[in-house]
């Protein structure tokens, strides 16, 4: 999520030392508005999960796990980053927000936007860390690829059959191997 930095409300807060219904609702009754961004390590690595507010509602979310450089975006990306709050290893910053830097972030990141902004009342908090969601993560990033899947990955689609494949790719090296050889042939003569 592209966000500007704001003007830091507090920065390397552990997250273990925090009560996360304490510190969202209290963003909530003081009509903040800004972002909290909580950086953790998990299972896979490091996790950022960035919660945006406007007026005392949450507005957007975004959740990054860098190992994998996949996002979750919007109310996925709002589970994550609330379930982060609950971490035993991590850090959490608050930025406030001027109105032209908030409509700046909503622009650059539509994709983040909650489709309806939360109040306190409709956000569910988390009572515990959920190692849930690294373990979707991790099935869907290691689940086996097909055949058909493997041969378009490495460039060889246009193979007929899984019979012809070994003799196809032993014929194609021998043809890259030949015109190889000959432009080798051609660069020496010059």
């Amino acid at each position: 999520m592209k966000v500007p930095t704001g003007e830091p409300v507090e920065r390397g807060r552990k997250v273990e030392k925090i009560s996360p219904k304490h510190t969202v609702h209290s963003l909530l009754d003081s009509d903040f508005t800004g972002y909290n961004t909580i950086t953790i390590h998990g299972e896979t690595g490091l996790e950022e999960g960035i919660i945006v507010y406007k007026n005392g509602e949450v507005i957007g979310s975004e959740y990054i796990y860098f190992k994998y450089n996949k996002s979750y975006r919007a109310e996925e990306g709002l589970k994550r980053s609330m379930n982060a709050l609950n971490s035993n290893n991590g850090i959490m910053d608050t930025y406030k927000l001027s109105s032209h830097q908030l409509q700046l972030t909503k622009t650059m990141n539509e994709e983040s936007m909650l489709t309806e902004p939360k109040t306190k009342e409709e956000l569910e908090l988390p009572t515990s860390f959920s190692t849930e969601y690294e373990e979707e993560l991790m099935k869907e990033e290691t689940k086996e690829l097909t055949q058909d899947q493997l041969l378009k990955k490495y460039g060889l689609t246009e193979l007929e059959s899984t019979e012809d494949t070994g003799g196809q790719l032993i014929q194609k090296a021998r043809q890259e191997h030949r015109t190889l050889e000959k432009f080798l042939k051609r660069e020496k003569k010059k």
